[in-house]
């Protein structure tokens, strides 16, 4: 039922932490050839509002794979880059792709602890994953729909003001046949018709 895209974020993220019990939760959208932290909900900042390239963290790597992955310990895992992650209280975590097929962003989840995530977890993480996608192509259908009926308005607005001054110039036009039935062309004075009528 999202509108926009931060009523999607903002479901997202809390419903990701609570679904797994999670530490921390992120929205990330895909932008080009970077990841793009849109939203978090965490017990510490993580990432909001940074870009990393797809290469160079998880997120991208689940986008760039087209599936999600656990890690239990993310000091042991090459795909982690340590350094982005070593201010935060990250130390397990779960990362999922929104849509599997061209994935078009990812929904992280995080430990503070080391965490050993069940099948059941993946499995509704990946479902508010493809929920996620269903509502973000809904915003992208509603705005192209808000975008069309503005450009309809705003053709029916020209159209009705060009009707307008059509008809402002038929009345113009209507009295100036009738002052010209009426007076003498020469004099201006009153014709007999004028005359009759008066």
């Amino acid at each position: 039922m999202a509108r926009d895209l931060d009523a999607v974020a903002e479901v997202v993220r809390h419903a990701a932490r609570e679904l797994v019990g999670a530490d921390g939760a992120t929205f990330v959208l895909r932008d080009g050839e970077q990841c793009f932290y849109r939203d978090e909900d965490a017990i510490c900042p993580l990432w909001k509002g940074q870009r990393f390239p797809l290469q160079a963290c998880i997120s991208g790597w689940a986008m760039l794979n087209r599936q999600g992955t656990v890690i239990e310990d993310i000091y042991q895992d090459d795909r982690i880059p340590h350094a982005a992650y070593r201010p935060t209280f990250v130390k397990s975590l779960i990362m999922v792709p929104i849509r599997t097929l061209e994935p078009i962003g990812a929904i992280g989840t995080y430990w503070a602890s080391q965490y050993r995530a069940t099948r059941g977890q993946i499995e509704m993480l990946q479902a508010l994953a493809d929920a996620t996608s269903v509502a973000l192509e809904n915003v992208q259908v509603y705005a192209e729909l808000e975008r069309r009926v503005e450009e309809r308005t705003a053709q029916l607005a020209q159209a009705n003001q060009l009707l307008q001054d059509e008809v402002a110039e038929r009345l113009r036009a209507e009295l100036l046949v009738r002052q010209m039935s009426l007076t003498d062309e020469l004099t201006g004075l009153y014709n007999r018709r004028g005359f009759l009528l008066l």
